[in-house]
């Protein structure tokens, strides 16, 4: 409620002060919902890092494990193929790619609400 407040009365500020529709765009909406955006682009590319189900129902790993994606093929090794070690190796070597993505994001979101 308060940052809809806070987004239309710069807009109103910006208005009085003659800014036009691009300006208001690009220097003051844009970067005030930019922490938002930055925490839902870190969710999507965690969503799609682990999300098998589109291989899975389409291809199911494709000729020669050619679509597989890592929690694709690690369900397939560890579950189906009854290999749960390596199956578990597998799904872990995403953990250290989605911590440093999640880094990442979270420090861009952070300099953009403090600045």
């Amino acid at each position: 409620m308060w940052a809809a407040r806070r987004l239309r009365d710069a807009d109103e500020a910006a208005a009085v002060d003659g800014a036009g529709f691009w300006r208001t765009m690009f220097q003051i909406t844009i970067p005030m919902i930019l922490p938002i955006v930055n925490v839902a682009v870190l969710f999507g590319i965690i969503f799609t890092f682990t999300d098998m189900t589109v291989v899975y129902i389409l291809t199911a790993g494709g000729p020669y494990d050619s679509t597989q994606v890592l929690p694709s093929l690690a369900f397939f090794t560890g579950i189906q193929g009854g290999d749960l070690a390596q199956g578990a190796a597998i799904s872990l070597f995403l953990v250290p790619i989605l911590m440093a993505v999640a880094y990442l994001m979270l420090r861009m979101a952070h300099r953009a609400e403090v600045v």
